[in-house]
């Protein structure tokens, strides 16, 4: 298991999401890097802000405008960063 394996079980179990199937898991991390250069860019242009979700209600942005799903997807990609950002 490679460094980005071990970020991303991290990721879910961080958010209470280790129950999920390969597949969901795959769709999930597909979507958080897809979503991941639009946050990057909300953070620059919305600095000071936590957490995704308070990126976008800044930006005025809906999570499926980046292409996340609203329930697991934002807190996810969250702890996703952290974990890559530690490693």
């Amino acid at each position: 298991m490679n460094a980005y394996d071990r970020a991303v079980d991290r990721a879910l179990a961080a958010t209470g999401n280790t129950h999920l199937n390969a597949r969901e898991i795959s769709a999930l991390i597909d979507r958080a890097e897809e979503a991941t250069p639009h946050v990057h860019q909300l953070q620059r242009l919305h600095p000071g802000y936590d957490t995704t979700r308070d990126l976008l209600d800044a930006a005025g942005m809906t999570c499926a405008r980046i292409g996340l799903r609203e329930d697991i997807d934002p807190e996810f990609l969250d702890a996703l960063l952290q974990e890559i950002a530690h490693a």
